[in-house]
This record gives structure tokens, C-alpha cells and sequence, in this order.
């Protein structure tokens, strides 16, 4: 029955989980290419995965009803991804002629989501987000069911031969965007990596953000909160993809329908090597 109901979910896009666990669904969309390193004009497949810890429990389809905005970075230039095909599979073909550091950011629309108030408060507390938990006690709402909106914010950096430059520090003008304050591929492991999150172009302070390792079979997770300032250091202790990711939450300021809250994911995945 949960494995109807997940499948159901994944599909529609809009999430029904009070048969299941939080525990019981992966929740987390980061992009993946085949390597982050690649040769000019190798043909690169970025795929769109949905998972938790880095852990691929499936690949995701380009949905064009889903994107609000899709945008590639290199140099000094940020352009729309306009070719794509809808349901098309890896997310996004290219081969680039361009040496260098390639950025792509995702925008992707509102889902829905309602689930069971110990299972709301249990999603929230497994990805740091007690205060809403408090929040939800102050307005007498602990045993209301959670009825959430959500929205997506993916980046990915890659490097394209052996040229580094600062694309990583482009402005994808994001609600939530997670920055490296380096080049990423200037570092190696055991080195550690500075990156500020911002929220609507402001520094976002106190709040929970993870890094997700994985290298080879083997999985590792830190966990962090921001500075007044909205900084973490990452200790890049391992080789392999890396995936820094958060999500925000605050209870509706607009009209969201039949959501009381919205939250906000943000995720940045690199590789080290």
C-alpha cells in the first residue's frame, strides 16, 4: 500500500503521506551528472534525481509545467535553457565547447503536501526545522494536521577541463540560494569550504543546513547552522559528490490555497576529486 501511494505521489507531484513515515519517502531533488569533471565537448547528461542522502531512488524527468525558470551560467554569462523537451530524460543534454566552471540553476513551481500532525512534526524536526515546531505550538496548532506548499531551488556547478573561473559566484537572483564562497573545484579532501545562504538576497542566519557525502557505497551527512552572517564551513573530508542542501519554512503571507505553511528547498551539489 505505502509503495502505491509513493509512486501515486511521485507522479501527481503532490504529496498524500498520511500512510507513511517521513522516514518511509525520499524528499530531497538534487543534480547529478555523469561526472563533474568532463572534457570540452563531451557530451554531458545532467540528470535530476530524487533521493535522500544522496541516495538515488529515482530519476526525475524534465517537467515543463513544473519549471519556472532554468538557467546555465559560464563566465560571465547566464542564459535561459529554452530547448528542452517536455518529459524529456536525462534532464538536460549539452555538450560544451567552452572550457571552464558551468553553473545550472532550477526554479521548480509549488507542490502540495498534507500530512498527519506527528508525522508533520516529525519531518520537521528531522530536517532542523524546530521552529516551526514552536511556532506551531504558540498558535495552539501541535495536533493540526501539516498542510504545506513547497518549492524547489537546484544548482549544480560543474568543471569543463581544467580552467577554473567564477561562475560559482554568479547571482541566480534564487529565493534561496546556497553559495559557495570558492571555487569548489579549487579544492581537494580534507579541505574545508565556506558557503553563505541567502533568502530573498539576504543573508539567512540560524537555520539548519546539511552536507551530504557520498563516495563510492559509502554515505556520511554533517550538519550545521548558520552564522548571523549565513555562513558555514564545509570539511570536504571525503572525494566523491557532495550535495549542500536546507529547507525554510514560514507559514503563508500570501494566498497558498489549502497550505497553511510554505517551505522553501535548496540544494547545491559538486564533486571533489
Amino acid at each position: 500500500m505505502a509503495k502505491r501511494v509513493f509512486r501515486s505521489r511521485v507522479m501527481a507531484a503532490v504529496l498524500v503521506a498520511v500512510l507513511l513515515p517521513v522516514s518511509g519517502f525520499p524528499h530531497e531533488y538534487f543534480f547529478e551528472p555523469e561526472s563533474f569533471f568532463v572534457q570540452v565537448n563531451q557530451k554531458i547528461d545532467l540528470r535530476l534525481f530524487v533521493g535522500e542522502g544522496l541516495k538515488k531512488e529515482e530519476e526525475r524527468p524534465f517537467q515543463a509545467d513544473k519549471v519556472r525558470s532554468f538557467r546555465q551560467y559560464f563566465g560571465e554569462i547566464g542564459v535561459a535553457v529554452k530547448n528542452n523537451t517536455d518529459n524529456s530524460m536525462p534532464f538536460y543534454s549539452y555538450t560544451s565547447g567552452s572550457e571552464g566552471n558551468h553553473m545550472f540553476a532550477l526554479e521548480r513551481d509549488w507542490s502540495y503536501i498534507k500530512l498527519e500532525a506527528d508525522k508533520f512534526e516529525d519531518y520537521l524536526r528531522e530536517d532542523g526545522m524546530e521552529y516551526i515546531i514552536a511556532e506551531r505550538a504558540r498558535l495552539g496548532e501541535s495536533h493540526k494536521e501539516g498542510r504545506e506548499r513547497y518549492s524547489r531551488f537546484i544548482k549544480t556547478l560543474l568543471q569543463i577541463g581544467e580552467k577554473r573561473d567564477k561562475t560559482y559566484k554568479e547571482k541566480t537572483w534564487l529565493k534561496l540560494d546556497i553559495m559557495p564562497m570558492e571555487n569548489p573545484y579549487s579544492k581537494k579532501p580534507g579541505d574545508t569550504l565556506m558557503f553563505q545562504v541567502r533568502f530573498d538576497g539576504k543573508p539567512l542566519a540560524n537555520r539548519t543546513v546539511f552536507a551530504d557525502n557520498r563516495d563510492g557505497e559509502t554515505f556520511s551527512k554533517q550538519r550545521f547552522v548558520t552564522t548571523s552572517d549565513g555562513k558555514i564551513a564545509v570539511k570536504l573530508d571525503r572525494k566523491g559528490t557532495w550535495l549542500v542542501r536546507m529547507v525554510v519554512m514560514q507559514r503563508c503571507k500570501a494566498d497558498c490555497g489549502e497550505a497553511d505553511w510554505e517551505s522553501f528547498w535548496g540544494a547545491f551539489s559538486f564533486g571533489v576529486r
